[in-house]
């Protein structure tokens, strides 16, 4: 499905301008924002900072027939999600499950474009590491919201930028407006949250965008399970719609964990 080519800028675990309140010099500005950013690192959970090091889990999915009218859906192939902490970046990634089933290596490469839109779904990139090569600037900041802009320092990214508003008294993403060179253009999402731990885990996300003059939604839901005193995203629900009929409807369950730590 020709949707599925832009599914990769619209996860994530997704403005108006209020003005233009640039900071005295690249240098100060650039280190006013990396503190901002962890500062929101700090009341976000994560658990490759919890002492996860490494995570294996056999992934089942779905994906819903939308022909056939009925909320069915049809089972997909089997693959493993596996991932190892570097450093201090977590390698992502899937591979095929052949003891389920023998897959070509165009179907096998087929599945995996689909499913490494879903890498950080499952286990999030902190903001620090997401945004470490975006420069940025706050456009707006008070007591109650900062909406901070960060742009690209790639030529070649297709995302021109990101607008994040930021809550102030929660220190969290509430809204977020990525501006993109090819089509959706702008895209508009809402973060809707649930503590684990004392701190800030994604439960859902609303986005909005538009392609060809045609209104998309995307709402993707997320659940947890506690394993060895980790808080995984353990399933994941996800529903395009377009111009209020569903196009796009897949389903996503770990399960099988194999995790090793530091503690």
């Amino acid at each position: 499905m020709a949707f599925l080519s832009f599914r990769k800028f619209l996860i994530i675990f997704w403005i108006t301008t209020l003005g233009s309140v640039l900071l005295p010099s690249i240098p100060s500005a650039q280190l006013q924002i990396k503190t901002l950013l962890s500062e929101l690192d700090n009341n976000y959970y994560y658990p490759q900072k919890k002492g996860l090091t490494s995570i294996s889990a056999r992934l089942e999915w779905k994906q819903q027939d939308i022909s056939s009218g009925k909320k069915f859906f049809i089972k997909k192939p089997g693959f493993r999600f596996e991932g190892k902490l570097n450093s201090k970046t977590f390698r992502k990634k899937f591979i095929s499950n052949d003891n389920e089933i023998s897959l070509s290596d165009n179907e096998r490469i087929r599945h995996i474009k689909v499913l490494n839109n879903y890498l950080d779904a499952f286990l999030p990139k902190t903001l620090h590491e997401k945004f470490s090569d975006y420069r940025g600037k706050i456009n707006f900041h008070n007591e109650k919201e900062i909406i901070l802009q960060l742009k690209s320092s790639d030529p070649l990214d297709n995302i021109k930028d990101y607008e994040l508003f930021i809550d102030a008294q929660k220190w969290r993403i509430d809204r977020i407006h990525i501006r993109q060179n090819q089509e959706p253009r702008s895209v508009e999402g809402k973060f809707f949250y649930t503590r684990k731990d004392g701190q800030w885990v994604v439960a859902e996300t609303l986005s909005k965008f538009t392609i060809n003059n045609q209104a998309y939604s995307e709402k993707t839901e997320y659940r947890y399970k506690n394993l060895k005193s980790f808080w995984l995203v353990n399933k994941i629900s996800q529903t395009v719609k377009q111009e209020g009929q569903v196009i796009l409807s897949y389903r996503f369950q770990l399960n099988d964990y194999k995790l090793n730590s530091r503690n």
